[in-house]
């Protein structure tokens, strides 16, 4: 049984290399864990321990166990941490790499300072002065690094929805990661020499901080592209409000011409009413009701804008020969906010006349059903399509008019995430679904 003070070295050691880095890593994915907090606390504290003992058995086993303990550790860590986190592999793995990188500077540069101040200690394992050292490099680290996480970092994993570019940002961290591993590893030296040697020390700090500019500026990059979403699904909406606009203002203009044509109409009535030509008043009333518009059929459901919208796009259908179908039931006071109402009927239905309306094949037809419950909305747009449907390879579709993922689809499924909601677009037999 080895003395009490060697136990809590070890402890110190294990904690200190251990809890402050999957912290850091836990962090930018706070909101986005597959178990609960309480759950995921209780795996943390089982990985805590289990880290303890495999730092035990370097310290106390015989024989040199220390890259096979490496190993298990860092299997065992990266196990439960794409277990816990619920996010794009390519995010998990980037951060995950990363915070390795920062981990293994940190546990390096600890050394060759211990090596300095305490040389008698520094070549034994997980002594106080390890565990000091370690320490404080960590706090001289915290700082920067958590501002970085926090500031930087964070918001870019957590607003960028694709994921597409994680699927390779990845091999940036894992480059390093590589390059370090080969320098402590692949050499003649031994680990410890090579930490003991400040050259060395010098040379993976210079790697690191390469490194984390890096990881600066992919962050940074990955903030501006979603900068540049957010404003292409702002100027979406805005052109779905303007169509609304556009559609309403007609109404307006329409409902001022009948008003002037109903005073000639009036008078011609009143002449033929003074002469007491009553069946040609009843003729001309009858053909006065004929020419009247059917008001009725533009009024879609009860919620004016979602209806206008309805109309809107109902007129683009005949004009395009296109079969238009509607059954909704949507309430004026549906709790959505009516912007994102707004956008997600418009973006849905102006994709399926899109479809429909470049499509030279007969009977084409869009059927819209819109259900709106106490706590639900549920809405379907079927459409007829000819040709081909371009994917791209992370999920999502291309579009046809311009470079990159349909801005309509993707508005969509955003705003059903918003609402804890489920966005599924199918195809097959010639119609989108």
């Amino acid at each position: 049984m080895p003395p009490l003070y060697r136990i809590l070295e070890v402890v110190a050691y294990s904690l200190l290399n251990f809890l402050p880095f999957l912290i850091l890593a836990i962090y930018p994915f706070r909101n986005n864990l597959r178990f609960s907090k309480r759950i995921t606390g209780l795996l943390i504290g089982v990985l805590t321990i289990i880290q303890i003992i495999l730092g035990a058995w370097v310290a106390f086993m015989p024989g040199d166990n220390a890259a096979t303990v490496s190993a298990v550790s860092t299997v065992l860590y990266a196990v439960f941490y794409f277990l816990a986190v619920k996010k794009h592999g390519g995010k998990t793995f980037f951060t995950l790499l990363m915070i390795s990188n920062i981990a293994n500077l940190a546990v390096i540069l600890a050394k060759c300072v211990e090596g300095k101040l305490f040389p008698a200690l520094a070549v034994q394992d997980y002594r106080w002065s390890f565990a000091l050292m370690l320490f404080a490099v960590e706090l001289l680290l915290s700082f920067p690094i958590f501002q970085y996480m926090k500031a930087v970092y964070t918001p870019a994993v957590e607003k960028e929805p694709s994921g597409k570019e994680w699927r390779y940002l990845w091999l940036i961290p894992a480059t390093f990661y590589l390059i370090w591993y080969y320098h402590i590893y692949v050499s003649t030296a031994s680990s410890l020499e090579i930490a003991l040697r400040p050259r060395n020390t010098l040379f993976l700090i210079a790697i690191n901080t390469g490194d984390f500019l890096i990881y600066c500026i992919v962050a940074q990059l990955v903030l501006e592209q979603n900068k540049n979403t957010a404003l292409q699904e702002s100027n979406h909406r805005l052109e779905m409000q303007n169509l609304q606009y556009d559609y309403l203002q007609d109404k307006i203009k329409e409902t001022r011409r009948y008003k002037h044509d109903v005073r000639h109409h009036i008078a011609l009535m009143q002449e033929l009413l003074k002469k007491g030509e009553y069946g040609k008043l009843s003729e001309y009333l009858n053909s006065f009701r004929d020419s009247m518009p059917d008001i009725s059929e533009h009024i879609y459901c009860k919620n004016t804008s979602v209806s206008a919208l309805l109309a809107y796009f109902a007129q683009i259908a005949e004009s395009s020969g296109i079969e238009y179908k509607v059954s909704a039931d949507i309430p004026d006071d549906i709790k959505i906010d009516i912007t994102d109402l707004s956008v997600l009927f418009g973006n849905l239905i102006e994709n399926a006349i899109h479809s429909c309306g470049s499509d030279s094949a007969k009977n084409k037809k869009i059927i819209i059903r819109a259900k709106a419950g106490s706590y639900s909305l549920c809405l379907a747009v079927d459409n007829t399509f000819t040709g081909t449907i371009l994917t791209a390879p992370e999920g999502g579709f291309l579009s046809s008019k311009r470079k990159g993922k349909v801005i309509g689809t993707e508005s969509v499924k955003n705003i059903a995430a918003k609402y804890n909601g489920v966005a599924k677009f199918e195809y097959g037999d010639g119609m989108f679904y």
